[in-house]
């Protein structure tokens, strides 16, 4: 068990006063310094040894990057073919519309797909990123590089993401446990055989600043063939608009080398580490489903007291190696550690308030807790592309092992904090003090898959897809005062039917499944009332078609779906036992567009109805699913003008939503504009103005899972960007 002094170490009254405006830009001038300074200390060392080291050569010209949004091919190995015929909705933001959207979080990215909604963190649910694909809980359906990622933070940075890839529908064949309603997948930069150094310094409303940079470099021309490292660094600091006292702030670094780039073997190593310390929001009491009339500014946090500071670090090496011209084998391996400590007060109304009043109060109740999560996963699969007879294989086989271990201490209070007005806070009252519990919990997580997934293409117009998942998962789960543990096994499926009328569309049907352990990720507790339950179990259908409008450049998607889980875990008549009673079922349709309409004019966007409904529970049924609105859509565009001028503009609209299962209340649709206009001052130098939120709409995008508070989403930001690669 994790020692008493680790935790009392992480507490914010122990911890380095470094924050990421000072440590954060003394590491990219650190990087900067070294990229920049290797030439010369290069060329000093020729000189004196006299040996002929060609040195890097460096363009004073703008370094060539993808000017397309339209992505060919999933970054997953284990879907061989390419977006348009592989059967099933994927959306791919890449890295240009999270630079042209100045995007700063993942939940800016996630917001160009429809069809996902965000909870406030820890309502209802873990730690960290909350957030729903097609109605169903998604939190621990996050991954990094197709590796299953437990970091428990909030507003994780897309500083290293080269793309962020959202797949619909349930899907544990690919995945494991988990993914219901989908699964999101970041995908990291990684070294390129192609010198260029990138970047950005932006300045904005609330106070912010952010930089970043990126560089990268091949190692050729000092003799190591093949062989190329990157650099990327990013150090952020901002209130948030329409918020009193919330603040973010973090930096970053993520060092990365390759050997044998363009060999039958190559490996990488690469490492990332991020640090963030905010002021957590826990945005407006709600009574009884009524959001209160008061001004979306408030905040009834305790100043100098509420606090969240996150560290996360990771150490990725892979290898892969083409065995034949038909066999291509690849193993993964990370570590990952991840630690957070967080104090947050939570508003509520007293027991009997009816009404808001000029002296209606708010209760300011404290939760706090330190916890540290450590994770190691290794993957090893094998890609095999042969023929038996007239049918064409693309085989992924291949199996992954995993060991998870979270301790969390809580932490008590003395004391009761003064309640707060709800018309106009005091945020200056005096904390309570704290402790920590006696005791830690720790929780442990091991499994074990093995999976092959089978594309057999039978001619040019038909083929053919299966796979079978076989997961093996053990929990243990250790309070200091009570054990329990749990094992349980699982055979996932998926099969689809892609028939391609003509070589640009293609036409699917799928069926997949998926589950749900009672504790998927060690973040949950084995307990008595859930060490018994059986996993939750979902099944997925789609009917759907792609269409490649342009070639290469533009493509149309539309889906048909129907997602049902069973065995949904809920509390009986008496309120007193967890039992698996329930069902649940979303469908809809999906519309999606992606690409160039004209070589100046590039779209993103799609329109997802969902219909949800409780079909089966001990209460509630008939009612719609929380969080998961009808309609929602989104679109980016822009547009090159003449003489080097891009405009872009943005709008997302989300339908009215359910605050709970209880349907107690509603959150409001709203429609969000952004716009963008950016100029290119010379090759490598460009600048740009982003609004988000152009008109300064009022909207609620996150609630708590049983509707006992709501958070304002961002208000009206103006962001000014120097946008650099040479």
């Amino acid at each position: 068990m994790t020692s008493h002094s680790r935790f009392v170490s992480s507490a914010h009254t122990q911890r380095p006063a470094l924050t990421a405006s000072t440590l954060g830009l003394a590491t990219l001038g650190l990087a900067l310094g070294c990229v920049t300074g290797a030439a010369p200390a290069l060329a000093q060392t020729a000189a004196a040894t006299g040996s002929a080291t060609q040195l890097p050569a460096i363009s004073v010209e703008g370094a060539k990057t993808n000017d397309s949004y339209k992505v060919e091919k999933s970054a997953s190995v284990k879907r061989t073919e390419t977006i348009l015929d592989t059967p099933q909705s994927i959306t791919v933001v890449p890295e240009k519309v999270i630079q042209e959207q100045a995007a700063t979080t993942l939940r800016d990215v996630l917001r160009n797909v429809p069809g996902i909604t965000f909870g406030a963190g820890e309502g209802g649910g873990g730690q960290g990123e909350q957030l729903r694909i097609r109605g169903f809980a998604a939190n621990t359906d996050l991954y990094v590089d197709g590796i299953r990622d437990p970091n428990p933070a909030n507003n994780r940075d897309p500083f290293n993401l080269e793309q962020v890839e959202v797949v619909k529908g349930a899907s544990s064949a690919y995945s494991g446990a988990g993914a219901t309603g989908g699964t999101v997948n970041m995908v990291s930069k990684a070294p390129k055989m192609q010198a260029f150094t990138a970047g950005s310094l932006s300045i904005g409303t609330d106070s912010l600043k952010r930089v970043t940079a990126d560089v990268n470099r091949p190692l050729d021309n000092v003799g190591i063939d093949g062989t190329a490292v990157r650099l990327n660094v990013m150090a952020h600091t901002a209130g948030v608009s329409g918020r009193d006292e919330v603040e973010n702030e973090r930096w970053g670094v993520a060092p990365s080398i390759a050997f044998g780039l363009g060999t039958p073997t190559r490996v990488t190593l690469s490492a990332l580490y991020t640090k963030d310390n905010n002021v957590p929001d826990y945005g407006l009491p709600v009574l009884n489903g009524v959001i209160p009339p008061v001004s979306r500014s408030n905040w009834y946090g305790i100043k100098g007291l509420n606090q969240e500071k996150q560290e996360y670090s990771a150490v990725t090496f892979q290898i892969e190696h083409d065995a034949a011209d038909w066999v291509t084998v690849r193993n993964q391996t990370r570590y990952s550690e991840s630690t957070r400590f967080n104090i947050v007060t939570i508003p509520r109304f007293p027991t009997g308030t009816v009404a808001f009043t000029p002296s209606t109060t708010v209760t300011r109740g404290q939760s706090g807790r330190d916890t540290k999560d450590t994770n190691v996963v290794t993957q090893t699969d094998a890609t095999l592309k042969f023929k038996t007879g007239a049918l064409d294989h693309s085989l992924v086989t291949g199996f992954d092992l995993s060991h998870e271990k979270y301790t969390q201490r809580g932490l008590t209070f003395s004391g009761t904090a003064a309640a707060a007005n709800l018309f106009s806070p005091n945020l200056n009252v005096a904390g309570p003090g704290w402790t920590y519990n006696a005791a830690a919990t720790e929780n442990t997580g091991r499994n074990f898959g093995l999976y092959a997934i089978d594309t057999i293409k039978i001619g040019p117009q038909w083929e053919v897809v299966g796979g079978l998942r076989y997961d093996n998962f053990k929990a243990d789960t250790n309070t200091g005062t009570a054990t329990y543990s749990l094992s349980d096994s699982m055979l996932s499926w998926q099969g689809a039917v892609v028939y391609k009328p003509v070589k640009t569309v293609s036409v699917y049907a799928s069926a997949s499944t998926s589950f749900n352990p009672s504790v998927e990720a060690a973040q949950s507790s084995l307990s008595a009332t859930n060490v018994s339950l059986k996993p939750q179990e979902n099944l997925s259908y789609e009917v759907g078609a792609k269409w490649d409008v342009i070639p290469e450049k533009l493509q149309l998607t539309a889906a048909v779906f129907r997602t049902e889980k069973t065995n949904v875990r809920e509390t009986d008549a008496a309120g007193t036992t967890v039992i698996l009673d329930g069902e649940r079922r979303v469908q809809g349709i999906e519309l999606g567009v992606t690409g160039n309409i004209t070589d100046k004019w590039q779209v993103i966007g799609g329109y997802s109805y969902q219909e949800s409904e409780i079909t089966k529970a001990v209460r509630y049924v008939g009612n719609e699913m929380a969080n998961t609105p009808k309609h929602s859509a989104s679109l980016w565009s822009t547009y090159k003008l003449p003489h080097d001028v891009t405009v872009g503009a943005g709008v997302q609209y989300v339908g009215e939503r359910q605050l709970n299962d209880a349907n107690a209340g509603k959150l409001d649709a709203y429609t969000v504009v952004d716009a963008m206009v950016s100029y290119q001052v010379t090759d490598a130098i460009g600048v740009q103005l982003n609004a988000q939120n152009l008109f300064d709409e009022e909207y609620f995008d996150r609630a708590h899972g049983g509707g006992a508070h709501v958070i304002p989403g961002l208000g009206r930001t103006v962001i000014l960007s120097t946008n650099f690669r040479f």
